[in-house]
């Protein structure tokens, strides 16, 4: 009895002590989770889909996505074609979602019109579009542990298809979620981020 007494005063005598070691501990976590978590927010913001980024203004996002030839549908849903083989188009569709709580950038990718092609061997991942889809995969499957890269089901990368998520958004982290499918015949890429 004595010395279940004497425990439990010496617990009592260092309670406080261990209270402000706790606090102090949690506060230091915090902070450097923050600090982390601001870095890698910049990083993502800074992403490039098409050379624009989440943290562009919507009109310098019209001016970049118009140089490269796109024409403005209306402010939110930016599209252009360009020539393939086989009589066939490729069609690009930018859309950006700009909301009170959140930013929405979504690139697509498709082929329209003339013969598809179904006999011989995958065609790689076009050229212009191979940088992007593998920056994005990089955010979302390297350098992850085994149960999160299963959790976001990445696809292993090779030249005729980045995938991650079997093309459905999939959540990053609190802020962000991203999209991952990309092949030589169509793609689809997007980053959303909640404020």
């Amino acid at each position: 009895m004595n010395k279940q007494l004497n425990n439990h005063l010496i617990s009592r005598k260092f309670l406080p002590y261990w209270i402000a070691f706790s606090a102090l501990m949690g506060v230091a976590s915090a902070t450097t989770a923050e600090q982390l978590s601001d870095k890698d927010l910049e990083s993502y913001k800074q992403l490039e889909i098409s050379g624009i980024t989440l943290a562009m203004p919507l009109e310098t996002i019209a001016e970049n996505l118009a140089a490269q030839g796109y024409e403005a549908v209306n402010n939110r849903l930016f599209t252009k074609r360009g020539p393939m083989q086989n009589n066939r188009n490729t069609v690009f569709r930018i859309e950006i979602e700009d909301n009170a709580d959140s930013r929405l950038i979504t690139y697509h990718r498709s082929l329209s019109g003339g013969r598809v092609k179904t006999a011989g061997d995958p065609e790689p991942v076009p050229d212009y579009e191979v940088d992007m889809a593998q920056r994005f995969y990089a955010l979302m499957c390297e350098d992850v542990s085994e149960a999160i890269m299963e959790e976001r089901q990445c696809e292993p990368l090779t030249k005729v298809t980045i995938n991650a998520g079997h093309g459905q958004f999939i959540q990053i982290n609190d802020s962000i979620s991203m999209q991952l499918n990309v092949t030589a015949a169509n793609s689809a890429v997007g980053i959303k981020y909640r404020y």
